[in-house]
């Protein structure tokens, strides 16, 4: 799919997951909402997508978006954190070739700062398949389940399946 077709559907998504959706410069598209959970030990956490289309997405390429994606979150609601708030970032990047070093990037890689994180997604825009992190992060494990909603929605076709082993 195209990168417009691809930002339509992520939009139509975003609303849908009840997130507050605004356009971003350079052509991105961000989705905001803020929750409460007192099994989250009474934090409020931003939660903040950030979607972005490429042409090529590598591990380099998803390292500097996510990081990129942090510190603009950071800076529209990062004045409070620590303070029983918090600022999860999900940088997702839709790409029309994926390479295997963003798949592991997206899979192996959290980006972590005080009171904030980043949870990279790669969408490979020509099947919909989808890499984020697979582990069980024990630093904000709490909101594990919550993120993986957040992903979900965003990312709603199969993740990305690893290649069988070869036999031999």
């Amino acid at each position: 799919m195209d990168k417009g077709e691809f930002l339509t559907q992520t939009e139509g998504r975003l609303r849908a997951a009840g997130h507050k959706v605004a356009p971003h410069p350079g052509g991105m598209l961000t989705g905001m909402r803020s929750d409460f959970r007192l099994r989250w030990m009474a934090v409020r956490p931003h939660t903040i997508i950030v979607v972005s289309t490429a042409d090529a997405a590598d591990a380099d390429g998803m390292a500097r978006f996510s990081d990129r994606a942090l510190e603009w979150a950071n800076s529209r609601k990062g004045q409070l954190n620590g303070l029983q708030s918090g600022v999860a970032v999900i940088p997702v990047v839709g790409a029309e070739h994926v390479d295997a070093s963003a798949v592991r990037f997206a899979e192996r890689q959290l980006v972590r700062k005080f009171a904030t994180f980043a949870w990279p997604v790669v969408v490979d825009r020509r099947d919909g398949t989808s890499a984020s992190h697979t582990g069980r992060p024990a630093v904000g494990f709490v909101f594990n389940g919550w993120m993986r909603k957040q992903i979900a929605a965003v990312a709603r076709s199969a993740r990305r399946e690893a290649a069988p082993a070869a036999q031999g």
